[in-house]
C-alpha cells in the first residue's frame, strides 16, 4: 500500500517512504503489540535510533488519550438528560472514557510510537540538510 509520508503515521507505515511497515503485527495481537521491524525494507530507514528512544511516546500517547477523552465531552453533554446536574452523571462520562481507552490502548500505543518518530525523522533530516 503506498501511502504518502505526510500520512503515513496514521497508517502506520514508515515516516520517510509511507511504504514499509513500522510494526510486524497488527494493533490488537495483543502479545505482539511492542514488536517493531528494525528497519523499513523500501528505503532501509532505522526503526531503532537508541536504546531508550521510545520512551519519549508516552508523552504522545498522554496527549492522545487526553484527546479522546475530550472527544468524549461534547458528546456526554449532548446525551445528559439533566444538564441541571451534570456532575452528578459523571460516572457514566467516566466509565465511557475508560471502555473508549481500554478498546484504543494497542491502537494509541502504536501510533504514539509512529508518531514519536516521525516528528524524530523530520527533525533529523532538517538538521542534516541544514548541514549539507
Amino acid at each position: 500500500m503506498d501511502i504518502k509520508p505526510k500520512k503515513s503515521v496514521f497508517f502506520l507505515r514508515c515516516p520517510t517512504c509511507g511504504k514499509g511497515r513500522l510494526f510486524k503485527h497488527a494493533p490488537y495481537n495483543l502479545p505482539k503489540v511492542l514488536d517493531m521491524n528494525t528497519h523499513c525494507e523500501y528505503c532501509k530507514e532505522d526503526f531503532v535510533v537508541e536504546t531508550g528512544f521510545y520512551f519519549g511516546a508516552m508523552y504522545m500517547s498522554y496527549i492522545i488519550t487526553s484527546g479522546l477523552c475530550l472527544l468524549m465531552l461534547p458528546i456526554y453533554y449532548l446525551f445528559n438528560p439533566t444538564r441541571d446536574k451534570f456532575l452528578d452523571n459523571a460516572g457514566y462520562y467516566i466509565l465511557a472514557c475508560a471502555i473508549m481507552l481500554v478498546a484504543a490502548a494497542p491502537y494509541v500505543v502504536q501510533l504514539s510510537r509512529a508518531i514519536w518518530l516521525k516528528l524524530h525523522v523530520i527533525y533529523f533530516k532538517k538538521k542534516y540538510n541544514e548541514q549539507d
